[in-house]
């Protein structure tokens, strides 16, 4: 299968580099709905800030539901807090990423255990199914502005949020996206 730009070779460097960043990725609790949100149709991830060094912030707690609002009451579950030390619950909204254009579609909500974005804001990296199906996005409070890079990260462009629409080069191939306020 091709990509956007047409060879081979760039699916295979991308699909190293989508599967390194998300091999760390925490799996969903026990008796848990599947983290993958072609399993549920929207989810909730909590994430920590991203260390200093350029890395991404690491992922606490993936769980998706039926509905958006089913997924956000996943964060009171045993299962969050467990897995984040009790952060899931205090966690503050970042942004939601949806799979069609203009906001629409399958969605997941992304929490920061370490309060709103400030000038710095978290890195994210979406697992499989987000790199491959993110068309729109959203901030809340002070997560104002992100920075979305493509897959083998050769291409990025800064939105500020809400991006309706991430154009062609990015739509349904984002591998990174910094978060943050600007």
């Amino acid at each position: 299968m091709l990509n956007k730009k047409g060879t081979v070779g760039l699916i295979s460097a991308a699909a190293a580099v989508v599967g390194v960043l998300t091999a760390a990725a925490p799996a969903g609790a026990a008796g848990s709905t599947p983290a993958s949100t072609a399993q549920g149709k929207h989810c909730v991830v909590v994430v920590d800030k991203a260390p200093s060094d350029g890395g991404v912030s690491p992922e606490l707690y993936r769980n998706c539901a039926d509905t958006a609002a089913k997924a956000r009451a996943l964060l009171a579950s045993p299962q969050a807090k467990a897995q984040t030390n009790g952060k899931a619950v205090q966690a503050t909204e970042l942004m939601t990423w949806y799979s069609d254009d203009q906001l629409r579609g399958n969605s997941t909500i992304v929490y920061g255990s370490a309060g709103t974005c400030d000038s710095v804001g978290y890195r994210l990296s979406p697992d499989l199914y987000w790199a491959t199906n993110i068309s729109s996005a959203t901030g809340y409070g002070r997560c104002t502005v992100a920075t979305f890079f493509s897959r083998p990260l050769s291409y990025s462009r800064t939105f500020r949020l809400p991006a309706l629409n991430l154009g062609s080069i990015l739509n349904d191939y984002v591998g990174i996206i910094d978060v943050r306020w600007g």
